[in-house]
């Protein structure tokens, strides 16, 4: 019976401007009188209450009874006396006050979709004030899920958070701290491309926060404005890439084996097969080394007549099921067919990548070992034959994507092929707007190699009269 009465005297208190319930917590825009003394001014508060335990959030302003309850009563009508033109009329007060009540009930319907609402869970969300969780300590966990590369990163940008703002409990960081952080930042010299890294990992790690209901988005420091922060972008990859004709040409030192005379065998060997990854990557869709590793002769390799694989991009697998098509097209099946293994359904097509190793963190090294490689036996080959650029395994990407954009490939089958959707049902129309016949034509783009696809399209560019011509000639040779 006490907790019926409870729960009664909730819904009928009579200081409560407005109250409701989010799951088994009530929720009531109120006047704190816990402490009620003499008539004197009290806090408007927001009161959470959880069966018998209640938490009050108490608002900036406060009032009298009086004043609280002739606020409750204003409905904005009649006329405004010219002395209390300038001051803000009690309507005006109530408006304010229900629309702090409706972004903190927003906050724990949120946060109730998350958890199972408890006070302690709802003072986190407000107060950031937490012994068991905090921002810095899910950055850290974050971190350590991503690959090598990425882990450093995050884990470079949390160092750089601590230095300069402090080793921050709870989940209290302001808009204010970010300014700070990026003007110390500045002042000690780094560059505002890697202050825009710091911040885009800062926001990974919000966005992780905020879906776990620990903070919310009416808290969310980026964006325009004042109040808020703008992340820099720094400065543009788009010339980090290797043309159709600078490809070809590894492609074809990649089929003949042209490698310099004085190079001993070992390291023509070894240069072979990392070329030969270089090359898969590009041709592959532009995907990385850890998709590569990853790669497996799965049920849709064996279904499209091993024809194209199927996989899920390691980088946003825990953010995205959009699946990436790659189309097997011939050049491709010559490198496969000398560097790859033999396909048996659910093994390994790179298994030579991760080698011996097992867990997760020695595979992210064998990964980064591999890219290191890479680069180096790219670059000293690449120089061996008078070019004066320095790529790296990031090339592969940005020059699938430039060079399919400079050949006039549909940028949404470019968009789809990269997996940069994270819309599920992407897939779907990506098979159905491009079937395998037209992937392979859109990949065969990425090589000039002399084949019939080359003459089809010359033929293409003839005039009417230049066909006729040819076709005379053909019947009189």
């Amino acid at each position: 019976m006490k907790n019926v009465s409870e729960e009664n005297k909730i819904r009928c208190s009579p200081l409560a401007l407005k109250q409701t319930k989010v799951g088994n917590c009530f929720i009531s825009l109120t006047l704190d009188t816990r402490r009620e003394c003499d008539g004197k001014p009290m806090p408007a508060a927001i009161r959470f209450t959880i069966d018998r335990d209640r938490y009050y959030l108490r608002l900036p302003d406060k009032f009298t009874r009086e004043q609280y309850e002739e606020i409750c009563k204003a409905t904005g009508k009649g006329r405004v006396a010219a002395s209390q033109a300038d001051k803000e009329r009690p309507y005006e007060i109530k408006m304010r006050l229900l629309a702090d009540f409706e972004d903190y009930l927003q906050q724990l319907v949120t946060l109730s979709k998350t958890t199972k609402l408890t006070i302690p869970a709802i003072k986190t969300m407000i107060t950031g004030k937490s012994s068991t969780d905090s921002f810095l300590n899910i950055w850290e966990t974050v971190a350590n899920q991503k690959s090598i590369g990425t882990c450093a990163n995050y884990l470079a940008a949390r160092n750089s958070f601590i230095k300069y703002i402090g080793n921050r409990p709870g989940f209290n960081i302001s808009t204010e701290d970010l300014k700070e952080w990026e003007r110390l930042l500045l002042k000690d010299g780094i560059s505002k491309t890697t202050v825009g890294m710091y911040f885009r990992t800062f926001r990974v790690i919000w966005n992780v926060c905020e879906k776990k209901g620990f903070v919310t988005r009416a808290t969310y420091p980026f964006g325009k404005g004042d109040d808020k922060v703008t992340i820099s972008r720094g400065a543009t990859r788009k010339s980090f890439y290797l043309t159709v004709e600078q490809m070809t040409e590894l492609y074809n030192c990649f089929l003949e084996k042209r490698y310099p005379e004085e190079w001993d065998v070992d390291w023509k060997e070894n240069t072979h097969y990392s070329l030969g990854l270089f090359l898969v990557q590009y041709l592959g869709n532009g995907f990385n080394l850890a998709d590569a590793a990853h790669l497996t002769y799965n049920d849709h390799y064996f279904q499209s007549g091993k024809k194209s694989f199927q996989f899920v991009r390691q980088k946003t697998e825990d953010r995205s099921d959009n699946e990436v098509v790659i189309p097997i097209i011939p050049p491709l099946q010559t490198i496969l067919d000398q560097i790859a293994a033999p396909p048996i359904k659910g093994s390994l097509v790179f298994p030579g990548i991760y080698g011996d190793a097992m867990t997760p963190i020695d595979r992210r090294k064998r990964v980064a070992m591999e890219n290191q490689n890479i680069k180096k036996r790219v670059r000293r080959l690449v120089k061996s034959m008078g070019w004066e650029v320095q790529p790296s395994c990031t090339w592969c990407r940005h020059s699938f994507a430039t060079n399919l954009t400079h050949a006039g490939v549909p940028h949404n089958y470019i968009s789809e092929s990269m997996g940069h959707s994270v819309d599920s049902n992407i897939t779907n129309r990506y098979i159905d707007a491009f079937p395998l016949a037209q992937q392979m034509e859109f990949n065969s783009r990425l090589l000039k190699l002399n084949d019939d696809t080359d003459i089809l399209e010359e033929l293409k560019g003839l005039t009417p009269e230049q066909l006729k011509v040819l076709i005379a000639l053909a019947k009189n040779a």
